[in-house]
């Protein structure tokens, strides 16, 4: 992530497959990401499609990721 004093936040949850187009869309915009499930757990691999997914960013890229996210959803 960007720095060590950053705070890691949920910028979008959905179903994997929504994640993994919001994860492309960030990714393409030089945003780091990842994902996590209701449970925690860090993904460095696609979960299961029947797990809800978080999409985690830090706190210094959440405008640009904002951005990013609410051109998706709308």
């Amino acid at each position: 992530m960007e720095n060590d004093n950053d705070k890691i936040i949920e910028i979008f949850s959905g179903t994997v497959w929504e994640c993994e187009m919001v994860k492309s869309l960030l990714e393409n915009e030089g945003i780091e990401c990842f994902f996590r499930n209701y449970l925690g757990t860090s993904y460095g691999y696609i979960p299961t499609s029947a797990e809800s997914v978080r999409i985690m960013i830090s706190d210094s890229n959440y405008e640009k990721a904002k951005i990013v996210v609410d051109s998706y959803i709308n």
